[in-house]
């Protein structure tokens, strides 16, 4: 019965604690928006139509308004501004007092201005030592990123923005309600700010203060008329601009922390379900005598229901306060050393406590409402029988209706997984996805449904096989697992969705992995790759506009001149438009990029760094209709003069080039400025006169002065493009582990009650010689039978809906099947060590039974 409540208390705490954590993020998150838009009453951007942004001479129109008490510019760095940005969100790197880049989290390193007093928008921070910046070189920072880097006011540091590198003075330093764990806050005089973070003409958009009794609708309705190129944005407006994907991504955890805690909650409910059976089978004496003395079966019933809503409160209750302190204690922490989160702040709202119980307290009453109806209907005369006797007979419709499912689930998951269209038409994504959900869910079913049959199946077969090593001892075990086959079938349910929600999720990561990863993994043959600090982290990809800081073009001029250098290639991407594909920035390699990446060329060749030239992906091509020697215009992004351009090659699809890539050899024609380009990696080649470790330390020397870059070995940079899909597949195995930790307590609850039905035939056994470590023995095999039972079931189950899943997405560009052999055969050992573990306690308890006291 404890371990019953144990279910329930780390299901419902899991429930609990994901609710709080969830609902807490997204209230920070929202106040953090909040505070980004404390004292603006209206925000002005430009329209789509508008690429420049807001011209300085509206600004010092809006600017003359008698309403209008200030108006504060929000630079985004030269170049197209991006529209509704998050209050300055332009890329930075600031120094520390050793020199080295100031690491920020993820609230990021933010510019300013800093204006006179009375003229901010936003709340004026609070200078607490030193002054405001007054020259160009001078700046203020925040109080926590002073701490962090020990800056004191006086001190020289290094700023790196978009376009430049600059020697600053450290003016003072300031307090600012923005001011969370992680945040840098690097304030600009005016005029300097202007300099550095617009084109000198536009600014990205700008925030507005009226004054007191001013109608801020006035103001906005009157911009509206005048200037129709640009939009006024109200607080709240701004919010939901600004906020828009980060608020889907906190709705999609809070469903997935849900779900696994549903899971959990599940696979615990399978043990309650198993355990009141145990309870009731070994109670059916006490119940008989109970319906001999006149109580009803509706009484006896109802006396077990009111067990299972006992049990599923107390439960839910500790549930409740287990996750209010594990959720309270990982914010603490959190909050005092994870600099790269910003400050959580704990959001206690009724529906995390109230739906946990409920949920709780229904998961329990509902698995206990077949035990009790079997308790209240049984028979007086069979108190006399033992309990296994007393087992569920195995009825052939069962297995008849199992089958039916199992075909059934079967084929929906094939055509799912198969099926792309019906009658002509295309079927769907989203359609394909719930046929295979419903197909899964009637194999579990079906397993469900010939659980029982299943079993002895396997102890048949496989048991027998296993045992055969342990001569008697393992024949007894063997038996032992087949002699209440639901009981051990139920058991071995909860085992079989655990291990197949691990082995599906397994599956779709490595394949997931495969797609997004393989394809740079196969094709990078550079043996060193200088990459950016906060860069693109997938090549290729939009840079992200100015935002993301850029190499300037001297870094691949000082890698040409290292000793050990045979040749140096660039990734970048300009502000170009390639076959008039509306993309503001078009990827575009210098060098012959033959030499440094092998691109898995399907047709024609890769280009070189000597005449124009351009690839496509094969997607592309399929798309556009165009094959190797048709010539694409390539032209400055927004004009319609430019040049032709052969096609050279089509290559297999990669994330490292996107679906167009075109050589430097073309684009220097049309856009000339070097500066007009994002770098985002520069690759070396080594010529072999020196070792990799000297060639590493040489670049490391020259590049030493450009902050903002990071020599990476060929190993390194594939293994930091992988960082963030292995972060994420990290929290989702981990958040499995409490499932498969609920199907071990499973396993241990079902061999402490088996064993209390076999007190008296234990007894027996030591009585005739059979010593304290054969019965370990014993009760260990039985618990590794049913694991491997539960994994062999369940690693079937979730491999095929992983294939599944994955075959369902080829034609949104995921790569055919990866099974992670090493995983599943992992998966399969620490299944059989599970099992053993979980044998630990009830095989401990049944060797100390006296063989007296047990006879008798």
């Amino acid at each position: 019965m404890l371990l019953t409540v144990l279910s329930v208390v780390l299901g419902t705490a899991f429930l609990c604690g994901s609710l709080l954590l969830t609902n807490s993020l997204e209230r920070t998150f929202s106040s953090i928006v909040d505070a980004g838009v404390e004292g603006v009453d209206l925000g002005v951007i430009a329209q789509q139509n508008n690429p420049d942004g807001v011209p300085f001479e509206v600004i010092s129109e809006i600017s003359s308004y008698p309403e209008v008490r200030a108006v504060n510019i929000i630079g985004d760095g030269p170049g197209t501004p991006s529209g509704t940005t998050m209050t300055g969100q332009s890329a930075l790197i600031l120094t520390n007092s050793n020199g080295q880049p100031l690491q920020a989290g993820s609230s990021g390193t933010h510019p300013f201005a800093v204006y006179p007093p009375n003229k901010w928008v936003s709340p004026e921070p609070t200078i607490v030592e030193g002054s405001a910046p007054n020259g160009d070189n001078e700046i203020i920072v925040n109080t926590s990123a002073a701490e962090r880097g020990n800056l004191s006011v006086g001190d020289k540091v290094t700023v790196v923005t978009p376009t430049e590198r600059i020697d600053a003075t450290l003016a003072g330093i300031f307090e600012s309600n923005s001011d969370v764990a992680g945040w840098i806050g690097v304030g600009f005089s005016e005029s300097r700010y202007i300099e550095l973070f617009t084109n000198g003409t536009h600014a990205s958009q700008i925030t507005i203060a009226v004054k007191d009794g001013a109608d801020p609708m006035a103001v906005r309705n009157r911009i509206g008329k005048s200037h129709r190129d640009l939009m006024p944005l109200l607080p709240q407006q701004i919010i939901e601009e600004t906020t828009g994907d980060t608020t889907k991504q906190l709705e999609f955890m809070t469903y997935i922390l849900i779900a696994f805690a549903a899971i959990a909650l599940i696979v615990g409910s399978f043990i309650i379900a198993n355990t009141f059976a145990m309870i009731v089978a070994q109670r059916t004496s006490e119940f008989a005598l109970l319906r001999s003395i006149g109580v009803s079966s509706f009484q006896i019933g109802f006396s077990v229901v009111m067990e299972a809503v006992f049990i599923g409160a107390i439960g839910g209750l500790i549930g409740i306060a287990l996750g209010f302190a594990v959720v309270n204690a990982l914010v603490q922490f959190l909050n005092r050393w994870g600099d790269s989160l910003s400050s959580i702040g704990i959001s206690y709202n009724p529906s995390s406590f109230i739906f946990p119980l409920v949920f709780a307290v229904a998961a329990t009453v509902l698995s206990a409402i077949a035990p009790a109806h079997r308790a209240g209907n049984l028979p007086p005369v069979q108190a006399f029988q033992s309990s296994d006797s007393r087992s569920t007979a195995l009825g052939m419709l069962k297995n008849i209706a199992g089958a039916i499912t199992m075909t059934a689930g079967i084929a929906l998951t094939i055509a799912g997984a198969l099926v792309s269209a019906v009658n002509g038409g295309e079927l769907g994504t989203e359609p394909r996805m719930a046929l295979i959900g419903a197909g899964t869910l009637l194999v579990f079913l079906s397993i469900s449904l010939s659980g029982p049959s299943l079993i002895i199946i396997t102890g048949r077969t496989l048991g027998v096989i296993l045992m055969a090593p342990f001569r008697a001892v393992g024949k007894l075990a063997q038996r032992n697992t087949l002699r209440n086959p639901r009981r051990s079938a139920t058991t071995a349910l909860a085992v079989t969705l655990s291990v197949g929600l691990v082995a599906c999720v397994g599956v779709i990561g490595a394949t997931t992995r495969a797609s997004v990863f393989g394809s740079m993994e196969s094709s990078i043959k550079a043996s060193f790759v200088l990459d950016t600090i906060g860069g693109t982290m997938v090549p290729g990809q939009p840079a992200g506009g100015s935002r993301s800081l850029s190499m300037s073009a001297g870094v691949a001029d000082k890698a040409e001149d290292v000793p050990g250098v045979a040749e140096v290639g660039t990734l970048m991407t300009g502000e170009l438009a390639a076959n008039r594909w509306d993309n503001e920035s078009t990827t575009v390699f210098d060098g012959d990029i033959g030499h440094f990446m092998d691109l898995a060329v399907r047709s024609g060749e890769a280009f070189d760094d000597k005449k124009p030239g351009a690839m496509i992906s094969t997607t592309y091509a399929d798309q556009s209709d165009l094959k190797v020697g048709d010539e694409i215009p390539v032209t400055p992004y927004g004009s319609e003069d430019g040049i032709l351009v052969p096609i050279t090659g089509i290559y297999a699809e990669t994330n490292l080039l996107g679906h167009l890539v075109v050589n430097y050899a073309a684009t220097q024609r049309v856009v000339t400025n070097p500066a007009d380009y994002h770098r985002s990696q520069v690759f070396i080649t080594s010529d072999g006169t020196i070792s990799d470790a000297d060639l590493r330390e040489n670049l490391t020397a020259a590049v030493s002065s450009f902050l903002i870059v990071q020599v990476k070995s060929n190993e390194e940079f594939r293994s930091s493009l992988g960082t963030q899909i292995n972060q994420l597949l990290g929290i989702v195995y981990g958040l499995l582990a409490l499932a498969v930790i609920i199907a071990v307590l499973g396993i241990v609850n079902t061999l402490i009650l088996s064993l209390s039905e076999r007190t008296r035939e234990i007894g027996i056994l030591r009585a005739t010689g059979m010593q304290r470590g054969q019965i370990r023995r014993m009760v260990t095999l039985e618990s590794v039978i049913l694991s491997i039972h539960g994994a062999f079931s369940g690693l079937l189950m979730g491999t095929f809906t992983g294939w599944a899943i994955v075959s369902s997405l080829r034609s949104k560009g995921m790569a055919p099947v990866e099974l992670p052999w090493t995983q599943i055969t992992l998966m399969l050992l620490a299944t059989i060590a599970v099992g053993a573990i979980a044998a630990l306690i009830p095989a401990n308890r049944a060797s100390k039974i006296s063989p007296l006291e047990a006879i008798s």
